[in-house]
């Protein structure tokens, strides 16, 4: 448990403190619909939690973290909503007498919205996270093809093929990373290129291991021109 969920506990547990010593110290009449109002307020403390609890139940995960947001939202607005109409109530029943069904409305209402509004923004939080791991599924090739060939120049001590290496691994920064079914065969090709590179480097054959260079950066830039042409 981190320090910033404890002490998500500890606002609630303040809130649910603070709520019952002015509820029971302050002496303002206490009418069924105040009753009424107590337990749904109470309820919306303790749920307003259980929605915390749910918003951020991957702790470890940042990107549920962050997506987790707007449900914890959700939960602590109800509960504030929830307190304010109380007291609002409270004040107005001091004066005129509040009939109990006005409390059930308003109490069932909010509390309505509160779980139906966490159902909507944790399908939406599903959705989102759904299309944010595809996407890095998609950037991933290319970006993989760029790590292998800046590795490749790290180890190689032909300062011209190095240079050659370090050519292509610009121009893989600066390709489109996003890959597609329609690039699948292409990319595989880059990738049997750089497998076999890297046998070239090893067997110090500087001529043909150049020529292999050449080819990659040509296969590229094929694969970026068919990337471009799909986008239109």
């Amino acid at each position: 448990m981190n320090k910033k969920f404890k002490s998500l506990i500890a606002v609630y547990a303040i809130i649910f403190v603070l709520f019952n010593i002015l509820f029971f110290v302050i002496p303002f009449t206490k009418s069924t619909v105040i009753w009424l109002m107590y337990v749904f307020t109470i309820v919306s403390v303790v749920l307003g939690f259980g929605i915390t609890v749910f918003a951020f139940k991957n702790d470890e995960d940042l990107r549920s973290k962050v997506y987790g947001y707007p449900v914890f939202r959700v939960g602590i607005i109800y509960t504030l909503l929830q307190l304010a109409v109380f007291f609002i109530l409270c004040i107005i029943n001091s004066l005129v007498h509040v009939p109990i069904w006005i409390g059930a409305v308003l109490g069932s209402i909010l509390l309505a919205v509160a779980l139906i509004g966490v159902i909507i923004t944790d399908n939406v939080r599903d959705i989102v996270e759904a299309i944010d791991i595809k996407t890095e599924q998609k950037i991933k090739t290319i970006t993989l093809f760029k790590l292998d060939i800046s590795s490749l120049a790290g180890k190689c001590t032909d300062s011209d093929t190095r240079k050659k290496l370090l050519k292509l691994s610009d121009e893989l920064r600066y390709s489109d990373p996003v890959s597609s079914d329609e690039l699948a065969q292409a990319e595989h090709n880059i990738k049997a290129g750089i497998e076999e590179l890297a046998v070239m480097l090893e067997s110090g054959d500087k001529a043909k291991t150049e020529q292999k260079i050449e080819k990659i950066s040509t296969m590229l830039a094929d694969r970026n021109r068919r990337c471009k042409a799909l986008k239109k």
